[in-house]
């Protein structure tokens, strides 16, 4: 077997790191959503990641076909609220 999660671009070390330690074959899909946005507060040049500075999608197989599904603010902020990256809400005026 060869690798199954890699990364390109700024900082891709630092993310191959943590995809080399972490990822397994057999993960559920929201744990390898979850190790994506880890992987993303690693090496992205933000300090905080937010549901409006991610765009996550993902690509898996139902029933045969090809299944592509961009994923809500909703469940990138419920990852970030489990990995303990959610921002608190920023107090109104």
């Amino acid at each position: 077997g060869g690798w199954k999660a890699t990364a390109i671009g700024a900082n891709n070390q630092a993310a191959q790191s943590i995809l080399k330690q972490e990822y397994k074959n057999e993960m559920e899909l929201g744990d390898a959503v979850k190790l994506a946005i880890k992987v993303l507060n690693k090496s992205m040049d933000s300090t905080s990641l937010t549901s409006e500075k991610l765009e996550l999608a993902t690509v898996s197989m139902v029933d045969g076909k090809l299944c592509y599904k961009i994923l809500d603010n909703a469940t990138v902020d419920t990852a970030l609220k489990e990995l303990d990256l959610a921002q608190p809400a920023a107090e109104s005026s």
